[in-house]
């Protein structure tokens, strides 16, 4: 795997990673590892290459950042819309991200509307160590729902593309936002990750909202830390995008931020008949075992989540 060097000050390879992966345009088949020295990179890299590493000097220090939101004007259009806000959309079929950061900057989304940090569109994704940090809708997990309920709702990058399965592995990652921060239709774990719910004024944070197609399992939030700055019982588990909603807390640290009812039905009671909403070992204030959500099996829920644990650290171990 051939290394590129970003770095601001002219030392690298590049300036900037979007000037880095247009170098690759030519050959996108082979593999590449975009290593980023310490700064601020103002810029909005889409990565359509078949298998990358973007590789920070610095979590903390090394910063891809970008302020724009959904209702910010879009030339012909009313607004942007959701999904061409992201700072990061990561295509292909293996994306790696790890050790740096990666945020939108738009602002609450009461103003901004929703602002992606990252669209994770890749076959594969594995981040380490890697924060993310956004207001409404930090972080999409492709694929998107097969249709959308607003004119124009979809539109971005993968409007019109088939909806694909996705893996996605995110390890020891701090993510944080209010409205939806973790949202989509991808079979996706989160292994020993920080939650963390920002403030939203109008007294509600949802964590997650998936759009988990039939069948598919959806969403694991296992040994994370649910801890942020909202009042005591304003924070839902989740809420579901689509009806076929799936998503497990296993083994999780629970603030006392959590709301007693733990999920949200989207006002549509429906959807409790459908979303497959559970959790099982919570602890900490915010943890409510006897909580349901429809008519879930916890214990076998549980089970399965376990397995699929040890699938995803089996798949993208050494990775």
């Amino acid at each position: 795997m051939k290394t590129l060097v970003i770095a601001k000050d002219g030392s690298g390879d590049f300036p900037s990673l979007t000037a880095a992966v247009a170098a690759c345009a030519a050959c996108p088949e082979e593999p590449v590892r975009f290593y980023l020295r310490k700064g601020v990179y103002e810029e909005r890299p889409f990565l359509e290459l078949e298998e990358y590493l973007i590789e920070g000097e610095s979590r903390e220090e090394t910063i891809l950042t970008a302020a724009v939101g959904g209702r910010d004007p879009w030339p012909g259009e009313a607004k942007t819309g959701t999904f061409r806000t992201a700072t990061l959309f990561l295509g292909g079929r293996l994306a790696r991200v790890q050790n740096l950061t990666v945020r939108n900057t738009a602002g609450d989304g009461a103003d901004a509307g929703q602002a992606l940090a990252v669209y994770a569109d890749a076959a594969r994704v594995c981040m380490r160590g890697v924060n993310l940090y956004g207001n409404q809708d930090t972080l999409f997990t492709a694929p998107l729902p097969l249709r959308e309920r607003e004119k124009n709702g979809f539109r971005g990058p993968r409007e019109n593309a088939p909806r694909l399965d996705t893996r996605q592995y995110y390890q020891d990652c701090t993510i944080a936002g209010n409205i939806d921060f973790i949202f989509g239709g991808a079979n996706a774990v989160f292994d020993g990750c920080r939650i963390v719910p920002v403030r939203h004024r109008s007294g509600v944070s949802y964590i997650t909202a998936a759009n988990t197609p039939a069948g598919k399992p959806g969403y694991l939030f296992a040994d994370c830390t649910v801890q942020g700055d909202c009042p005591a019982g304003s924070v839902y588990l989740g809420r579901p995008w689509r009806a076929n909603a799936s998503v497990f807390w296993l083994d999780c640290a629970l603030s006392g931020e959590i709301s007693p009812a733990g999920w949200d039905n989207w006002n549509d009671a429906a959807n409790e008949r459908t979303a497959r909403f559970g959790e099982a070992g919570s602890h900490g204030p915010g943890a409510a075992p006897q909580r349901t959500f429809g008519a879930v099996d916890d214990a076998v829920q549980a089970e399965a989540a376990r397995a699929m644990l040890a699938a995803f650290r089996a798949e993208f171990e050494g990775l």
